[in-house]
């Protein structure tokens, strides 16, 4: 599988295919062909372990009995963190938010919003407990954070990659211009 994901973040969802994974691998192409009998496969296989990826990131990073901005603030530090460690995943991961295909879509579309609906609920049980307050509500801050994280990834893949810190600062003080203590 990491072949395989390796590839497509090299080649791209729409071109990567069975013969680059086996030289990848250094294994027959009908090798390939035995875990993946069709291209399809390979593509829903590819997807599955991405959506593995940043759905376990979310789900590990919005605890319940941890404050919004923490939460997010992890879940920030985790992304980036993902980003200069396993770019392959992160890679994949932009080129599945823009492939407006029939064939991938739905399935980003619903995993999107998952995740922003984890976040979401972390943002509301902030705005409830009276910690944070938005002019937004608790699914458009989720959606706003979620384009800030897309702004990072893309910090990141520049030629000029700016420090982690950086990045993490960024994203920070993007999320408390979003989000922030009532009456500030």
């Amino acid at each position: 599988m990491q072949c395989a994901v390796e590839i497509f973040a090299r080649r791209g969802i729409g071109r990567a295919g069975h013969a680059e994974i086996a030289e990848l691998a250094n294994v027959s192409v009908a090798t390939v062909f035995n875990y993946f009998n069709t291209r399809e496969d390979l593509v829903d296989a590819v997807l599955s372990e991405v959506e593995q990826t940043m759905l376990g990131l979310v789900e590990q990073t919005y605890p319940t009995d941890e404050n919004a901005i923490t939460a997010i603030q992890h879940h920030l530090s985790a992304l980036v963190e993902l980003a200069y460690s396993n770019s392959d995943v992160t890679h994949i991961w932009l080129e599945w938010s823009s492939s407006v295909r029939e064939d991938v879509w739905p399935r980003f579309s619903a995993v999107m919003a998952k995740i922003n609906q984890q976040i979401g609920e972390s943002i509301q049980s902030g705005f409830d407990s009276k910690e944070i307050s938005s002019a937004l509500n608790a699914l458009q801050a989720a959606q706003a954070i979620n384009a800030g994280l897309y702004l990072a990834v893309q910090m990141i893949n520049r030629p000029d990659s700016p420090e982690r810190q950086e990045v993490v600062d960024f994203l920070n003080d993007f999320v408390l211009s979003l989000l922030r203590p009532p009456g500030k």
